[in-house]
């Protein structure tokens, strides 16, 4: 078991430098990888909005790397704690968003399914961000 939870946090980190590269302008392909792309994968982000399949699920992570430059990276994890239960896991944690994106702390859930011995993504959720609907609100206006 705890092979598989090391695994399931590995894939976890795997989804959150995602992030640090779509918010630091490094682009969205390390979060395309880090997804099992099929019609039932889901996704809640801060701004409260919920995205249903892959495809509507790329175009909301599309969107955020629209956003990203090299001065607003600097995301991070802590509290990583993951459970196992055969193929699919959940993974809980909170997300410190960069500065520039607000700088919130949420609380995070993910849930994972191995298919083919590789553990990805089928689900996220994170808490409302407040701060960061206003710094993107911010990073429109800077154009």
């Amino acid at each position: 078991m705890a092979n598989a939870e090391n695994e399931v946090k590995e894939a976890t980190r795997r989804f959150y430098d995602a992030i640090e590269h779509i918010v630091s302008g490094r682009g969205p392909a390390a979060m395309s990888e880090a997804w099992h792309h099929n019609d039932r994968v889901t996704g809640g982000h801060p701004n409260g909005g919920w995205a249903i399949g892959w495809d509507e699920l790329w175009s909301t992570w599309e969107v955020f790397a629209g956003f990203g430059r090299a001065d607003r990276g600097g995301s991070s994890i802590r509290d990583l704690e993951a459970h196992v239960y055969g193929d699919i896991a959940y993974t809980t944690c909170i997300f410190t968003a960069s500065p520039a994106w607000g700088g919130e702390d949420l609380a995070c859930t993910n849930v994972l399914q191995r298919i083919d011995g590789v553990w990805k993504i089928i689900h996220h959720h994170a808490d409302k961000g407040p701060k960061m609907g206003e710094s993107l609100e911010k990073m429109l206006g800077e154009g």
